[in-house]
């Protein structure tokens, strides 16, 4: 990588209600050696929000990226880590989320507007800045 190659600042969501610290340190070690000027926030429990199917409360973590790789290439690296932890597209009919991994911002673009209004990302994100 060049000096001059731009790197984009990536604002990331982690959550799990299926053996969330299992799945959560499995993801942090994926994403370190994916992108190791990576930042995390605190792991927090917090309720299900928004989700009739399963009531199971959530671990949740946020994260900063940087990268120089583009937006659709970091999504598919996240699909990939969350596969590789169980996710399959079954596990929204059933309310059990072995891993999801958000991608709330690329740059100054914010991707899930609605996600940033949630009580779970905000305390997620205001770990990141303790």
């Amino acid at each position: 990588m060049s000096v001059t190659e731009k790197k984009h600042e990536c604002l990331l969501c982690l959550g799990s209600n299926s053996d969330g610290t299992m799945h959560l340190q499995n993801a942090e070690k994926m994403l370190n050696g994916l992108f190791p000027a990576i930042r995390w926030g605190e792991i927090l429990s917090t309720p299900a929000e928004g989700n009739a199917l399963c009531a199971l409360p959530y671990l949740n973590r946020a994260a900063v990226i940087y990268t120089p790789m583009g937006m659709k290439e970091v999504k598919d690296i996240l699909k990939k880590i969350e596969s590789d932890n169980g996710r399959t597209p079954d596990c929204k009919r059933t309310g059990i989320i072995p891993l999801d991994i958000d991608l709330l911002k690329f740059d100054n673009r914010i991707l899930k507007p609605e996600d940033m209004k949630k009580n779970y990302v905000r305390q997620a994100l205001q770990s990141l800045s303790r």
